[in-house]
Formats: C-alpha cells, sequence, structure tokens
C-alpha cells in the first residue's frame, strides 16, 4: 500500500504518538513508586514519630493526589493503546472525538496541575522534616521522608518541565482548528450510521476493482478496505482523506443522480448532507478570502 498520511490520525493530535506514549509510562511507573513510597512514609510515621497522626495527615493529600494522577495516565494508555490496535472505522466508532488533541490537552493540564501540587506539598513534608528534632529509634523514619520527599519534588519538577517542553515541540503550526473538529464529527458520524463500511479483501466479489482509485495500489488480501454504499472500495487512510476534501465518491457514481443530490447522494441522511453543504459553503468562503477571487457565478 502507498505511504497515505491518514487526515483522521492528526486531527486526533496523534502526530507525537510514540513521545506521548513514552511519557504515559513513565508517569504510570513514577506514580507506582510515589504512591509505595508514601505508603511506607505513613506505616513509619505512626510507629515511630510524634504527634501520631500528624504527618499520616500531611501524607494523605499526596498519596490522594498520586493515586488520582495514576487512574488518569491509566485510563490514556488504555484509550491510546485500544484506539491504537483498531482499524480507523473500529477506533472512530469506539472512542468517536474524544481523543481529539484538546482531550490530549486537558490531559497535558491535569498532568501539569498534579506534578505542581505535589512539589509544592513535597516541598512543605520536607522542610517540616528538617526542622523536626528527633532521637536515634526516630532517625530512619525521619532520613526516609527526607528522601523520599526530595527525590519526589525532583522526579514531579523534572516530568512536568519535560512532558510539557516536549507536548509542545509536536504541536502543529496551524493548529486543530474547528473546521478540523467539524469534518472529523462528519466523518465519525458516517463511520458509525455504516455509509462507510470496513470489509476485508476476502470477501470482495471477483466483479468489484481490487485496487484503490486514490492511490492506484492493488489491496493485499489480509487487508481492511473501506467500502461505499456505491460498492467501490478504497484503503481508508485514502478514502478519509477524499471524503474530508469531496463528499462524492472518487468515481464519481453519484453524477447519474438527479443535480440536487449530486455532492451527497450517498451520505444516509438530510441531516449529514446539510452538515456537508454548510462545511462545502464555510470552505469556500474561507478559499475565496485566501485568494481574493469571487467564486465561480458571480461576475
Amino acid at each position: 500500500m502507498a505511504t497515505t498520511t491518514d487526515p483522521v490520525m492528526a486531527l486526533m493530535g496523534w502526530h507525537g504518538e510514540p513521545l506521548l506514549l513514552r511519557r504515559l509510562k513513565f508517569h504510570v511507573a513514577e506514580a507506582v513508586l510515589e504512591i509505595s513510597s508514601i505508603a511506607v512514609c505513613m506505616y513509619l510515621s505512626t510507629e515511630s514519630l510524634q504527634p501520631k497522626g500528624l504527618f499520616v495527615r500531611l501524607l494523605c493529600l499526596p498519596l490522594a493526589v498520586t493515586t488520582l494522577k495514576l487512574l488518569w495516565a491509566l485510563q490514556l494508555v488504555w484509550g491510546y493503546l485500544r484506539l491504537k490496535r483498531a482499524d480507523v472505522s473500529t477506533a472512530l466508532r469506539r472512542m468517536g472525538c474524544l481523543q481529539t488533541r484538546s482531550h490530549w490537552s486537558c490531559s497535558v493540564a491535569m498532568f501539569t496541575c498534579f506534578s505542581c501540587l505535589l512539589m509544592v506539598w513535597h516541598t512543605i513534608v520536607l522542610l517540616l522534616m528538617f526542622c523536626y528534632e528527633y532521637n536515634v529509634q526516630q532517625a530512619f523514619a525521619v532520613r526516609f521522608l527526607m528522601a523520599s520527599s526530595g527525590l519526589f519534588m525532583v522526579l514531579n519538577w523534572a516530568f512536568w518541565r519535560d512532558f510539557v517542553r516536549n507536548y509542545r515541540d509536536t504541536q502543529d503550526d496551524e493548529g486543530l482548528d474547528f473546521v478540523g473538529i467539524y469534518k472529523l464529527q462528519i466523518l465519525c458520524k458516517m463511520y458509525k450510521t455504516k455509509v462507510i463500511r470496513s470489509r476485508k479483501v476476502s470477501e470482495l466479489q471477483q466483479t468489484q476493482e481490487l485496487c484503490c482509485a486514490v492511490c492506484l495500489e492493488d489491496f493485499e488480501a489480509s487487508e481492511t478496505v473501506a467500502q461505499l454504499p456505491c460498492g467501490h472500495c478504497f484503503h481508508p487512510p485514502c478514502i478519509n482523506k477524499w471524503v474530508l476534501e469531496d463528499w462524492r465518491c472518487p468515481f464519481r457514481c453519484a453524477l447519474e443522480m438527479p443535480r440536487m443530490k449530486v455532492p451527497h447522494a450517498w451520505m444516509p441522511n438530510q441531516e449529514h448532507r446539510a452538515d456537508a453543504v454548510d462545511l462545502e459553503a464555510g470552505q469556500a468562503g474561507a478559499d475565496t478570502a485566501q485568494t481574493g477571487q469571487q467564486p465561480a457565478g458571480q461576475v
């Protein structure tokens, strides 16, 4: 198959996915280690430090925040892997627009807030340990709390700085505008309402074309293709890119239908047709504003 950039992946903000996945894995490992250390600190402070319960209460907040941070990271990893393992149509049916760049930006904001809060709280615990007068029996507990607080203060700062800096580096110059989200929503509807269906190449009839009309590459025997209601099949990335720009079949099957239904004859209902008409009108206006030319028909 020819290398074609799938616009759905770009709209979802997956252009920086390897970097993001590495950060999420590190985040999960760091959160598990931090929760374990906080649990040990709570046990040692209960057994050795006075007044009893003071340091346990101080450590309840970082424990709760770290647990929430871990659950959030696990949810993102699970959603990422679930989408990554599925084909495009299944991914869109499962998640819709939840995994757009706005969702990832919200996740970055959550990670930043959690890390900043933990940095401040670990600093408070560390300063309290410096001022704490302890005896020989309490030395191990105090030193363990000091070491763990200092370690996780540095780790949260390093994670926050590295994650935010690299996430900004992966952003597009253009960004994800309203038209991009609108296109993705319409494409999601087309997959969910089975306007575009996933078919195995082995299930296709012998009379059907076994090559993609967009990239002109032959289908592989084990490949899953996207089929339009007219029966023509294409590579999913190819037809996704085509549909985002032109709502007609590449073979122009709809040209045989009445004029008013030509552009959107294979859309399932009037709602989709109206959406597409509005989108095309907005795109035509934007193109006219950029080129300084008048649209066709206005002389």
